[in-house]
């Protein structure tokens, strides 16, 4: 479940020049010669491990899931399934290979999410999503991205915690396509390429779901514990679980346009908010006491209207909820 993570650590001279060579690391120096710095080289986008060392302090940035799929099957990627097991396995052999042990390693950033293959685009999924669990939390298209490929809620400055949602596998089909055009731009034909693509298996449909915890502090050991991962896997399990997806209405022959919308607005987002923006509106004077009354009335009354109106939930929903919980349970030990 787990992917990004942050550690820091102070280290030692010996082990600052054991972790250059072992990462390739640039010295960067400052205008009067004196050693300032160690930073990644080109060779950590291969190893997909991100290494910086400033006056002996440690801050080192990786994928746990991309990680433990290199080192087991040769291939740097994410969009497959990562069970906590996993990623506690994974988490020792980064220590180890870096020479680090828990008590002097801190965790400063992490992401827990879940990779699910749907049957639909996860456009689609993404478009319709209103709510996680509470509704203050505002869904905002993330501008780094195509256009609801990717939604996050608030992640600024000071922000310790927030949830994204988005499209893998466009995410991954948009490597592959950059991996081809390199490949294509080193002396392979253009129609060669288009060859591979359309020879190439089936696409893939995944959504992930993600919680980023950012501004952490905690030591290694305690994080790892049992007791903190089933802590936090619940917690996810809690946010998610109820994701809530825009819903539509069909009513009876001969309902009001107006009526419609008002029983869609309960719908989405519940009497009482509705009955608060109308008072809102009220006072603002963007609608008249009449039409205040009208809607008030409606929603007052809308337990014995249901009836008259059908919940059309879609098939995104549907697919959502069936396959989290299946999910869920293969990646939480």
């Amino acid at each position: 479940m787990f992917d990004k993570i942050t550690i820091r650590a102070t280290v030692s001279a010996e082990e600052c020049v054991h972790l250059a060579q072992l990462h390739h690391l640039h010295v960067w120096t400052n205008d009067v010669g004196t050693q300032v710095e160690y930073r990644s080289s080109e060779y950590g986008k291969l190893s997909g491990i991100d290494v910086q060392i400033k006056n002996n302090k440690l801050t080192l940035k990786c994928s746990l899931h991309k990680f433990w799929e290199l080192r087991n099957f040769g291939k740097l990627r994410n969009d497959t399934l990562f069970s906590i097991s996993e990623a506690k396995a994974a988490f020792e052999m980064l220590l180890f290979e870096n020479g680090l042990v828990h008590k002097r390693v801190r965790i400063a950033y992490f992401e827990i999410g879940l990779n699910m293959n749907v049957t639909l685009d996860p456009l689609s999924f993404i478009e319709l999503i209103q709510f996680i669990s509470f509704k203050d939390k505002i869904w905002f298209v993330d501008a780094n991205y195509r256009i609801n490929r990717q939604k996050t809620t608030e992640k600024y400055k000071d922000i310790r915690k927030y949830y994204k949602i988005y499209d893998k596998s466009w995410e991954t089909e948009e490597k592959r396509r950059s991996s081809k055009k390199s490949v294509v731009g080193s002396g392979q034909s253009v129609e060669s390429g288009k060859q591979q693509a359309v020879s190439g298996k089936q696409k893939e449909y995944i959504l992930r779901i993600e919680t980023v915890y950012k501004r952490h502090n905690e030591r290694s050991d305690k994080f790892m514990s049992d007791d903190n991962l089933r802590r936090l896997v619940n917690r996810f399990w809690v946010d998610w679980k109820d994701l809530f997806f825009l819903r539509q209405v069909r009513a009876y022959k001969g309902a009001r346009k107006s009526e419609v919308e008002r029983a869609r607005i309960i719908i989405n987002e519940g009497a009482e908010e509705y009955l608060q923006r109308m008072k809102e509106e009220l006072k603002q004077k963007r609608i008249t006491e009449k039409q205040f009354r009208t809607i008030r009335e409606f929603i007052r009354d809308y337990d014995e209207r249901d009836p008259r109106f059908r919940i059309i939930v879609s098939q995104q929903e549907k697919e959502y909820n069936s396959l989290i919980q299946r999910v869920y349970d293969h990646c939480k030990t």
